[in-house]
Formats: structure tokens, C-alpha cells, sequence
């Protein structure tokens, strides 16, 4: 069984295509390449993006698949049941990492008691400025201190 340390995802480009492998049934090398060009405006070398894909599949993380015989674009890789467990062990170390960074920018609803992290609505009760998730929590809150 492969073991997590042997691959390192030590920048985002490596868990931006954790994250494109996670959320699509099949993706290519040029899938990627196209993405990652795209929504994070980076551009990768085809050789990062299919030696991290090949290493991925040595450790038994992801399969071929292959979509169509006329094209390169058509290879696939899928996920194997140990490449969700390798990618959710992975997610879990960056959720803790994000949340960590993030809570010092959380509000509360004064009302509701969710957590807020940007676009909350604000006003000012009782001498207090207070933060809700809606002007209905706000209303709500007004409410109950009468």
C-alpha cells in the first residue's frame, strides 16, 4: 500500500489538480493544463502536470482511461478508491491550514449564531455595533431585545 509522505503537494498548482481529480469523473493532461491556465491564471509545463499525473498512478491513485483512440487529448486519468482516500487525507490537512488562517476574519451572527466570513450586514443596537448574516436576523434580534 502507497504511503501519503511519498508524494509531496507542496504548492497550489499540485492541489488545484487534486481538486480538478476530485471533481470530475475523468480528466486529461490537457483538461488540466486548459484549467489551470484558466481559473488560477498559471501556466504549467505539459511535462509538471504529466509527471505528477504518472507518479499519482504509481502510487496506484489514479487509472487510465482512455476516451478515444484518435487523439492524445483523449487519455484520461480516474481516481482509484486509494486516490479518494489520498486526496481527502490531503483536503483535511488544507481545511485545517484554511480554517486556521481564515478564523481571524470570521464574524458571528449576533442573531442566528453562523458563522460569517465576507458581504454580512451590519448595524448598530443598543450602542453596539453587531453583525447578522441578513437584515431578518437583525430584525429578529431587534425583536427580542424589546
Amino acid at each position: 500500500m502507497a504511503e501519503e509522505t511519498e508524494i509531496k503537494i507542496q504548492n497550489l498548482t499540485k492541489f488545484y489538480m487534486l481538486v480538478l481529480l476530485k471533481s470530475n469523473d475523468t480528466v486529461t493532461g490537457y483538461f488540466i493544463l486548459k484549467k489551470l491556465e484558466k481559473d488560477l491564471g498559471k501556466t504549467a509545463s505539459p511535462t509538471y502536470v504529466y509527471d505528477f499525473l504518472k507518479s499519482l498512478k504509481s502510487q496506484g491513485y489514479v487509472k487510465d482511461v482512455t476516451k478515444s483512440k484518435t487523439s492524445k487529448r483523449s487519455k484520461g486519468y480516474q481516481l482509484t478508491s486509494q486516490g479518494h482516500e489520498f486526496i481527502d487525507r490531503i483536503f483535511l490537512r488544507f481545511n485545517n491550514l484554511i480554517e486556521v488562517a481564515i478564523q481571524s476574519r470570521l464574524e458571528i451572527c449576533a442573531s442566528c449564531g453562523v458563522r460569517l466570513y465576507d458581504n454580512y450586514h451590519s448595524e448598530k443596537i443598543g450602542g453596539k455595533d453587531l453583525n447578522f448574516c441578513c437584515k431578518h436576523c437583525a430584525k429578529a434580534f431587534k425583536n427580542e431585545q424589546m
